[in-house]
């Protein structure tokens, strides 16, 4: 059974599963209704043909049936819609090998950067882009460790190796990977930056100083009931004791209620994320490892103390707590007789001494194993798909049979390509594949440095700065135009190889704004500048004049080229790379096919 039909197997399971969920689920309605129904027509009866104590009676036993079937109820819900997303899961999945992962509502289009030295050229944000056929993420750290791994990521060959055999390891666990997905899915809005929970559980201040004032918070309320009970049952005890008492628990609460509210908002706002990251830790801490990177991650979840998931858990009730005292009436009350809002403070700021400061570590795993996994499902549903080797040879980039991987494979056409030590000029007409040769280097190239699988049967690169230019664009706010938008990306090329660093460059139509002429004479020259023993890199042209750089360099100057075919008076590519020059041209060709009449011939 290959990965496309195991996808589809957990889809059609986990959405049996749902049906028959959602199915129970609607008995439970009407079973609840029923409950109702009858529950309070036999406590009227009782209370009117019988006595308070039947009635009570009654009613205690209808609402304790009826409280248990909600609970039962909510149970059933929650696991129907668990599968209802692990079904979802799956089925995009099955969307990313069929080419309609394009859908996918996270594109990742806020870290779009045009400034970025190859982000914007080689797609790696925004739609049809990178990010948005692998993420996996959901939460704000898993997105930007994702993010930083695919636009800075490390280039160091430990590291790399370290990814390596976390996301091979990843890779076969599916069942891991995507209950961990489907938790960070349960929760919307777990993806916002938890800004203000982090500064609340990383600060140190307290409601109150000293530790008496904090003890009348506690023996007040006792005070209190313990005067009531006794006017209750004795009647030679003044009534203004406990209305003393509770007057001076109104006055105390108009003073602190407040500010105890102010503390209290930023963690209640996050309660369904807060449940999300404890499910999330769960899934990790329950998980066996062999590679000795993700056990690693996984020890940041264990601090000597216990477990982080617990100590979530631990939040989580605190927060129910606060959101258990919301309501007009409930509030009043609560806060009046017990101090409530006041009590879940000092119930925080206990959490927040023994967890607080540990909060951040964690959320930075939970990400670290989401961008691990959203890495592996490349390899996943690739399982053909090589790991590259680093290579400590000069600077080189060597692949066999190189693909895109944003192209569907019923239409990706792969090639080989040797650049080792080499500067490779690539000549062919238009849409002969040029451009898309260009970014299937840089994107394998990322991946490679990702620590993940890259869309070859073969490739080994060193490590090397990224450095493009493909997607120019003019700045009418600036006043600058497509050539001068362009001169300046060259520049910064140019300029990066001074640093003698190793880099690869990728240069597509070089100076396609200006006349023929000078366009050769400065491609010639951009090429010269990057003749650098640390570089290595493609350049692209339509300007065949440039092949003639071949001789004389010793090598280091390659050409490769793509071409068409005519049958039947139709254009035909096979976008297949050839060593040498082009000898063909297609525009004349092109132009007549779209309707342009070409009076010159």
């Amino acid at each position: 059974m290959d990965i496309k039909e195991i996808y589809s197997k957990r889809r059609n399971e986990y959405e049996d599963n749902a049906g028959k969920l959602e199915r129970r689920s609607g008995m439970y309605s009407t079973l609840r209704l029923i409950t109702f129904v009858v529950g309070t027509f036999l406590t009227v009866l009782a209370f009117i043909y019988l006595n308070s104590t039947y009635g009570f009676i009654c009613m205690g036993v209808f609402l304790a049936l009826f409280i248990s079937l909600v609970l039962r109820h909510q149970k059933i819900i929650d696991e129907a819609s668990k599968y209802r997303i692990l079904a979802e899961i799956n089925k995009r999945c099955i969307g990313r090998m069929e080419g309609t992962w394009t859908e996918f509502a996270d594109k990742g289009t806020e870290y779009a950067n045009p400034e970025h030295m190859y982000a914007n050229d080689l797609d790696v944000f925004g739609h049809s882009s990178l990010f948005q056929w692998i993420n996996t993420t959901n939460t704000f750290f898993g997105r930007e460790t994702l993010r930083s791994l695919l636009e800075s990521p490390e280039k160091k060959e430990e590291q790399i190796r370290k990814r390596q055999n976390a996301i091979k390891e990843l890779s076969q666990k599916i069942d891991f990977c995507q209950s961990l997905q489907c938790e960070g899915m349960s929760a919307p809005k777990v993806s916002k930056k938890p800004d203000r929970l982090l500064d609340f559980s990383e600060d140190s201040a307290k409601l109150f100083r000293h530790k008496l004032a904090e003890q009348l918070f506690y023996i007040l309320p006792e005070l209190t009931i313990i005067f009531t009970i006794i006017c209750w049952f004795d009647s030679s005890v003044s009534l203004y004791i406990p209305l003393f008492l509770l007057g001076m628990q109104a006055v105390i609460n108009v003073v602190w209620h407040g500010r105890a509210s102010n503390i209290l908002s930023p963690v209640s706002g996050y309660r369904n994320e807060i449940k999300a990251f404890q499910k999330m830790i769960e899934v990790i801490e329950k998980e066996e490892f062999k590679d000795e990177y993700l056990n690693e991650l996984k020890s940041r979840l264990f601090d000597g103390k216990r477990p982080a998931s617990q100590q979530i858990k631990d939040l989580e009730k605190i927060v129910d707590a606060v959101d258990a005292g919301k309501g007009y009436i409930v509030e009043i009350i609560l806060n009046l007789f017990l101090f409530w809002n006041i009590h879940c403070v000092f119930a925080l700021e206990k959490w927040k001494r023994k967890s607080g400061k540990s909060i951040r570590n964690w959320l930075r795993t939970i990400g670290d194993f989401e961008a691990l996994s959203s890495l592996a499902l490349v390899a996943q549903m690739n399982p053909e798909w090589a790991f590259p080797e680093i290579s400590h040879q000069g600077v080189s980039f060597n692949a066999v049979e190189m693909g895109h991987p944003l192209i569907n494979e019923s239409k990706r056409v792969c090639n080989s390509i040797n650049m080792d030590n080499k500067i490779c000029i690539v000549t062919g007409s238009n849409m002969s594949g040029k451009t898309t040769l260009l970014r299937t280097t840089g994107i394998n190239l990322l991946l490679a440095y990702a620590g993940t699988a890259v869309c070859a049967k073969k490739m080994t690169c060193s490590l090397m700065d990224i450095c493009t230019s493909m997607r120019i664009t003019d700045d009418l706010s600036e006043g600058i135009s497509t050539f001068y938008a362009e001169l300046l990306r060259i520049k910064m090329i140019v300029e990066h190889s001074r640093k003698k660093k190793p880099m690869i460059f990728l240069i597509d139509e070089v100076f396609r704004g200006t006349n023929s002429s000078d366009r050769i004479t400065g491609a010639r020259n951009v090429l010269l500048n990057l003749d650098k023993d640390w570089v290595v890199g493609m350049i692209s042209t339509h300007d065949f004049e440039l092949c003639s750089l071949e001789k004389g360099h010793g090598g280091r100057i390659v050409n490769y080229h793509f071409t068409e075919t005519y049958t039947n008076n139709e254009i035909k590519f096979d976008y297949v790379l050839r060593h040498g020059q082009c000898k063909t041209t297609n525009a004349r060709y092109l132009m007549k096919m779209v309707g342009i009449e070409l009076l010159d011939e």
